[in-house]
């Protein structure tokens, strides 16, 4: 427990520190900031610990990665948000509404490229592909497809995606959630999703493309989330 709080401290200070360059303007819009290992040798710190540092300061927009290119710093206009961490299942229940998940899809995937980016794994890695339909008080709310990486959450069952899966990973796991980090985009409707939510094809909804952090800087899982706007209204919360 000692180590892990003492990782925890390293990373938010490089964080920190890194943060206080792009505001001070020692680092400027679109530079290309140091590699992992000549930052892991600066802060004499391991690269992983970097990575923790950089993953929160790319997830709150102020750094963006490219493959194969590196680790700039972005513009503040980005669309994405940095908000606090609820499950659908806590806030259903403080809008007084019974929540009921159907599991539609689960089962073990090889990690595209796509998904391996973001869940910061190794492409071809074992991953959980879980889609599932939220429902309030019997009402379609939300389609969630999901991918977390099977070697941090072997025991994950079908029992644990029926209910929360922050219930299964803050109770189960005894890990924290820390944030999550939103980019919300407008869609139309596809046949599939106008039935599952038993509208026309002509109503737009929102996509949120929402990655969620834990404390000790890793990624707990990547989703895309359908949301039924005619029953549901977005928000967003700013964490500190």
């Amino acid at each position: 427990m000692t180590q892990k709080r003492k990782r925890v401290v390293k990373y938010k200070l490089i964080e920190t520190d890194i943060l206080q360059k792009i505001k001070s303007g020692e680092y400027m819009k679109g530079q290309l900031i140091e590699t992992e290992q000549e930052l892991a040798k600066q802060y004499n710190v391991s690269r992983v610990t970097v990575r923790q540092a950089t993953n929160n300061l790319v997830a709150k927009g102020y750094l963006s990665r490219s493959q194969g290119s590196g680790t700039y710093v972005t513009s503040q206009n980005v669309v994405g948000r940095t908000t606090v961490a609820k499950s659908f299942t806590e806030e259903m229940h403080e809008l007084g509404k019974k929540v009921t998940t159907e599991v539609l899809d689960f089962k073990i995937i090889p990690a595209s490229e796509e998904i391996s980016y973001k869940l910061q794994i190794e492409k071809e890695m074992p991953t959980y592909y879980i889609r599932r339909l939220r429902k309030a008080d019997d009402e379609p709310i939300q389609l969630e497809t999901s991918y977390m990486n099977v070697k941090d959450y072997p025991d994950l069952s079908y029992e644990n995606i029926s209910e929360s899966k922050y219930k299964y990973i803050e109770e189960n796991k005894n890990l924290t959630i820390d944030f999550s980090h939103h980019i919300v985009v407008p869609i139309m409707p596809t046949e599939e999703i106008a039935n599952y939510f038993e509208c026309d094809l002509y109503s737009p909804l929102l996509k949120v493309l929402n990655t969620t952090y834990l404390t000790t800087g890793e990624v707990m899982d990547f989703s895309e989330l359908i949301l039924n706007t005619d029953k549901y209204q977005y928000q967003s919360y700013r964490s500190k």
